[in-house]
């Protein structure tokens, strides 16, 4: 996404709510099923570079199966920077809070409303954006050190 200020995604139509939840289900599950064929790949190719004896086969293998592991850990990246979920993965407040209330989901939650943040090039819930907000103001108004560095190091100063 290209905007240069907090965007942010709310819905309050429970119908589009679930509407927009079912859509995430799905991308989430058709890029995990496409990591898994791809990781399945990946063992195929190592296995065959162990059996092989050709130097040259052998090195070819490898090198498929780097490009098959490196296409998954792409997709996986996309996966967490996209809208599906919060790019802080564990981290996420909305996630720690199913948590503790006793719903465990196997990855971050799919339903929430969600703000992109470009300074970080990244999707997170509206929970989360507010603490990063609120923790880079603190920062900002200090000037620390670290937030300074980020700032030259993505090319904002």
């Amino acid at each position: 996404m290209k905007a240069k200020k907090i965007v942010r995604i709310e819905l309050a139509n429970p119908a589009l709510r679930r509407i927009r939840k079912n859509f995430r289900d799905i991308i989430e599950l058709i890029v995990k099923q496409e990591v898994s064929r791809l990781y399945a790949i990946s063992r195929g190719a190592r296995k065959r570079s162990r059996e092989s004896t050709d130097s040259t086969e052998k090195e070819e293998l490898v090198r498929e199966d780097d490009n098959f592991m490196e296409r998954g850990r792409r997709l996986r990246g996309l996966l967490s920077k996209s809208i599906i979920q919060c790019h802080l993965g564990g981290g996420c407040v909305s996630y720690v809070e199913a948590t503790n209330h006793g719903r465990h989901p196997e990855n971050g939650p799919t339903n929430l409303d969600m703000a992109w943040i470009p300074f970080d090039g990244a999707w997170f819930c509206t929970k989360c954006c507010e603490i990063l907000i609120e923790g880079d103001k603190v920062l900002r108004e200090e000037r620390h050190p670290d937030y300074m560095r980020q700032l030259k190091e993505r090319g904002f100063l």
